[in-house]
């Protein structure tokens, strides 16, 4: 066997052993990285008609508490556009995480629902398919292992690739996608790249974090990071400053800071944002007060960061492509849809060739893979509701219910779960039963037979 057909080989066979889940994984994630303009659209509470002036973050949270006396504010994220309303995040008596939504020039409240939303539920399941997060993070992070492997494959056996750039041969059929799936892998290997190397650092992380050291963050609790979480100084007792008087020290103590989000933990202020460094996200720039005396308790910038934590922080704007607004997170979210794509043309084109050639059987352990696929899907299910309701869910009477969610939220969730549940199921008709879908009869593939075996004796 040469080489070329080796490396083929193997491409084909990562691709339809690891297929099923991976493409999966990188479909979630597609969406995911369009998931807040998502909730935008369909959650009308989430959006805001944009006005001269905008509210100060404090007349915000005192909108909430004076609507929910009895929450606890945890933390106040900006709007994410102009046309967007902040978010303030708080536990309430009998419910964990609830966003409530303020239109962040009237200051009113647009309403409230759980923490999941699109945006959460997608990142949640592409980050671990709902297993435990230990688990289900290092699982995920195997297929990146596994998607660079078939791409290095494929560059050893498309001879001379990078002349191919601009070459797309016209025809129907399996040529016609066979050309598409080379032209697309192509175009898309800067992409592959990226969300590759990122999903395999995400499993190094969780490894780092569950059989080594079992540090997971630069700046937290004591016992999981580098540099633990200022706690505050004063002594007990005492109210914390106004929000809006702690946020004009924040200001006064970092003017390059554009703040994203404020939490608030026992009598501790923390403010994220970006301050003009590239590719990091907004907790790579953060600075901690003392609610109560305004004192500085913590400051860092990306720029402090050491090499290690400064490419932890760059992760992820690289994985979701959030980087650069809407722009950089549409492009993201088109090669995702080419990655997704490339995964089931390659389906395709094996099935094409499974009913081409008969005698040829199917990759050792392609049945026990499909199976494991199937099992990990079907589980993901519970698992995701379990643990919906557990940490996410209100507590009336004692018991525990599921969140509830925004109308459209559920209708974009569930119309997503029913178009990858008839995806699989193509998937899986295509790889047993091709011949059904794809073979000519016998009386069209004679002439077929006839014409090789006479170029084959015209070689000779």
């Amino acid at each position: 066997m040469t080489k070329t057909r080796t490396w083929f080989r193997i491409h084909s066979f990562t691709g339809i052993i690891t297929g099923l889940l991976l493409f999966v994984i990188c479909w979630s994630g597609t969406i995911a990285t369009i998931s807040h303009e998502i909730d935008w659209l369909v959650t009308p509470e989430a959006r805001a008609q944009p006005g001269s002036v905008k509210k100060s973050w404090g007349d915000m949270t005192a909108a909430v508490q004076t609507a929910y006396p009895d929450a606890e504010i945890l933390s106040v994220m900006a709007p994410l556009y102009d046309r967007s309303s902040a978010i303030v995040l708080v536990n309430l008596p009998d419910q964990r995480l609830v966003r409530i939504y303020v239109d962040p020039y009237s200051g009113q409240i647009n309403g409230r629902y759980s923490y999941l939303n699109v945006q959460r539920f997608f990142r949640s399941f592409h980050r671990s398919i709902f297993l435990p997060t230990g688990i289900g993070t290092i699982f995920v992070s195997l297929f990146s292992v596994t998607m660079l492997a078939s791409l290095v494959a494929a560059l050893y056996f498309y001879k001379r690739w990078w002349t191919r750039f601009f070459r797309f041969k016209n025809g129907t059929g399996r040529l016609f996608w066979s050309e598409l799936h080379k032209s697309a892998g192509l175009w898309s290997i800067w992409f592959i790249v990226v969300i590759g190397a990122t999903g395999v650092w995400y499993g190094f992380e969780r490894l780092r974090f569950d059989i080594g050291d079992g540090i997971i963050s630069y700046v937290g609790p004591a016992d999981v990071s580098v540099r633990e979480f200022p706690k505050a100084r004063t002594q007990p007792g005492g109210s914390d400053l106004p929000l809006d008087r702690l946020l004009e020290k924040v200001r006064t103590a970092r003017p390059d800071l554009d703040i994203k989000s404020v939490r608030l933990r026992k009598h501790v202020l923390s403010a994220h944002g970006q301050a003009g460094h590239f590719l990091v996200r907004d907790r790579a720039n953060q600075i901690a007060l003392d609610a109560r005396s305004g004192e500085v308790l913590y400051n860092h910038a990306a720029s402090d960061l050491p090499p290690y934590w400064r490419w932890s922080d760059t992760a992820d704007p690289l994985h979701f492509g959030d980087f650069g607004g809407l722009a950089s997170k549409l492009v993201w979210f088109f090669f995702g849809l080419v990655l997704s794509g490339l995964i089931l043309t390659g389906t395709w084109l094996h099935a094409h060739r499974l009913a081409r050639d008969r005698p040829r059987a199917r990759w050792p352990g392609t049945a026990a893979a499909c199976v494991v696929s199937l099992i990990v899907i079907a589980a993901s299910a519970p698992l995701g509701i379990q643990g919906a309701r557990e940490s996410l869910g209100p507590t009336i009477e004692g018991v525990k219910h599921l969140p509830t969610l925004a109308p459209g939220v559920k209708y974009v969730i569930f119309g997503w779960i029913a178009l990858t549940l008839a995806i699989i199921a193509s998937w899986m008709f295509l790889l047993w039963r091709p011949q059904t879908v794809l073979r000519k009869p016998e009386s069209d593939q004679a002439p077929v037979r006839m014409g090789r075996a006479a170029a084959n004796r015209k070689g000779r």
